[in-house]
């Protein structure tokens, strides 16, 4: 004894007298292009700020210091990614993180961050 009618449909009509649904499909203007970098500097902003409250005297002129700023930037930014996934993940392991930290720790050690 089968429960399942496959020639009825879920209101009791048959497929043939049923209408076809029609999705209605997105304009191009309501999906807009998400510019994960504007991201990735905001969270690593957050990142190269707390940096520099831990390492005070450091500075943009300093070669070290620069670049130990964007090695902690991105390692947190990568440790962060593997836990999310996702685009942003992608976005970030493939060069989006160390990009978006060299930019904010030169501005971070610089000065010139609000």
């Amino acid at each position: 004894m089968s429960f399942f009618n496959a020639n009825v449909d879920v209101d009791g009509r048959s497929f043939r007298e049923s209408k076809v649904a029609n999705a209605d499909l997105l304009s191009r203007e309501a999906v807009q292009p998400l510019d994960f970098n504007v991201h990735l500097e905001k969270l690593a902003l957050f990142l190269a700020q707390t940096w520099k409250d831990d390492h005070p005297d450091a500075t943009a002129e300093s070669e070290a210091d620069l670049s130990h700023c964007i090695l902690a930037v991105t390692a947190e930014l990568a440790i962060a990614a593997q836990a999310v996934g996702g685009p942003i993940s992608l976005e970030i392991l493939t060069g989006g993180g160390s990009a978006a930290a060299r930019a904010v720790c030169q501005q971070v050690l610089g000065g010139n961050c609000g």
